[in-house]
């Protein structure tokens, strides 16, 4: 069960006596976790002595014989002495010592009649701890990377931690804050996969793997697998794809390689990017699995275990929506470094990057617990000639297979009036539907046309019901009805 950083327990003994001391843990575990601190002897360089030393050994040990439970075991100081300090993890649910089961509370700890067991079972079936906010005992700060760390406290890279503690627990406190690390100084897990190298080492399925598929399913003719912190996955992930599965066509042949699909619809990095970082940061890493990037000739899919509310439908992710992410803590991080804005703004970010850049917009499927994004890498697919290709004559063919629903119920709309849109209209009401606060310099330039021409869109649609302004002119955006 969760508990919060004030009201993680404490314990001290002189030493350590196995049933007495079994007992204490049993009851910290299921009081929510914490620490028991214990006397060290210590010569007077600081150098542990030999009795102490094995005793710093044991523990670990015997604690996990006993009850089945992994702690650490580190020498610190407190109070300006050197301890030895047992970090207890929270345990998942109700664990005994020799049948009996104990609660520590208000510096002492308890042994559970059968009407207080019933109540400590019933809050374990209300109170359940996110997995992002699990700690990872087995780590500690040390074991960070400290450039990560430094970036997102704000610390001094030139800070000796080892001798600096004031600096230290500020920095301890930040993680505590952002729920990086728990109040017993082990990093959660949304710590370890923000700020640690390895985090697949603690976190079963903290990768992503790509695969080259070719024209069909099934193996993967060639295949890669991306360790590292989050930020590190994001990076390498997105070079792997541009360097190594969808790389630019040949100048000097004209011809095209590997999973350029004939060298059209190459999606657009920055699209990309925003599509793997989603995946990564909204991903459900309680299921073990990794992030699934599928490469074929004809387009390129991301998928993962994870997905909005079971409420939302694409059309709900397509459209404006809250944000409302599956691990909220590792969202806050990443927003406070400022590689996401944290509202909501992704999908549509990636949609518009696409129509900026001339290629398909990506499809979206939400499954039971899966979420797929697949950016079609097809000339021909939904609307690349009539918003990619300005440049065409204007007695060139516009190839044009699918239309999205907005554009669909705009020409019913325009028929009813006994009137028409045209391609521009089109194009326009396709580019405020993906973001409503784009202005018409902006459009114009990606369409090239020119700002009265898509004022005067602006206009027709308006008057045909299609979008109404909300909010003034300057700080207001369109809104698609």
């Amino acid at each position: 069960m969760a508990a919060s950083d004030a009201s993680l327990a404490i314990a001290r003994r002189s030493s350590w006596r196995d049933e007495e001391c079994l007992e204490l843990v049993c009851g910290i575990s299921n009081a929510g976790g914490g620490r028991l601190i214990l006397d060290a002897d210590v010569d007077s360089r600081g150098a542990v002595k030999r009795r102490t030393n094995r005793t710093m050994k044991a523990i670990p040990g015997i604690i996990a014989q006993s009850l089945s439970l992994t702690c650490a075991v580190e020498l610190v100081l407190d109070s300006g002495r050197f301890c030895l300090e047992v970090v207890i993890p929270p345990s998942p649910e109700p664990i005994s010592y020799h049948g009996s089961f104990f609660f520590f509370r208000d510096g002492e700890n308890h042994e559970l009649d059968d009407e207080a067991l019933d109540r400590l079972l019933q809050r374990d079936m209300e109170v359940d701890t996110k997995w992002e906010l699990r700690p990872v005992v087995q780590a500690s700060i040390d074991d960070l990377n400290m450039g990560l760390v430094t970036r997102f406290t704000g610390a001094s890279r030139d800070t000796d931690l080892t001798q600096d503690l004031d600096e230290l627990s500020a920095i301890e406190l930040t993680l505590r804050h952002a729920g990086l690390m728990t109040g017993v100084g082990t990093p959660t897990n949304a710590g370890i996969l923000l700020l640690h190298d390895h985090p697949h080492q603690y976190i079963p399925g903290a990768t992503v793997r790509i695969g080259f598929f070719g024209s069909h399913g099934g193996t993967p003719i060639f295949e890669d697998e991306v360790f590292g912190s989050l930020i590190e996955q994001v990076h390498t992930t997105v070079e792997l794809l541009f360097d190594k599965y969808l790389p630019e066509e040949d100048a000097k042949t004209t011809s095209y390689r590997l999973g350029t699909a004939g060298g059209h619809g190459r999606p657009p990095r920055d699209a990309v990017h925003e599509a793997v970082l989603n995946a990564l940061a909204h991903k459900n890493y309680d299921s073990g699995t990794p992030i699934q990037v599928s490469v074929f000739t004809d387009r390129l899919c991301i998928d993962n275990v994870g997905r909005p509310p079971r409420t939302w439908t694409v059309a709900a992710l397509l459209g404006r929506h809250t944000s409302r992410p599956n691990n909220p803590t590792l969202v806050a991080a990443l927003r406070s470094l400022g590689i996401i804005d944290g509202w909501g703004n992704g999908i549509s970010s990636i949609r518009l990057q696409c129509m900026e850049a001339g290629t398909p917009e990506p499809l979206f499927e939400l499954r039971d617990d899966e979420t797929m994004i697949c950016f079609p890498m097809d000339s021909d697919s939904l609307l690349a000639a009539s918003v990619a290709r300005p440049d065409l004559p204007s007695n060139a063919p516009q190839v044009r297979t699918e239309l999205p629903e907005v554009q669909l119920t705009a020409r019913a709309r325009a028929q009813a009036h006994d009137t028409s849109l045209t391609l521009n209209d089109e194009k326009v009401l396709a580019m405020i539907d993906i973001d409503g606060r784009l202005t018409a310099p902006r459009i114009a330039k990606n369409l090239n046309i020119s700002e009265s021409t898509v004022r005067r869109s602006f206009r027709r649609l308006r008057e045909l019901g299609l979008i109404d302004r909300i909010g003034s002119d300057k700080s207001g955006f369109w809104q698609v009805k």
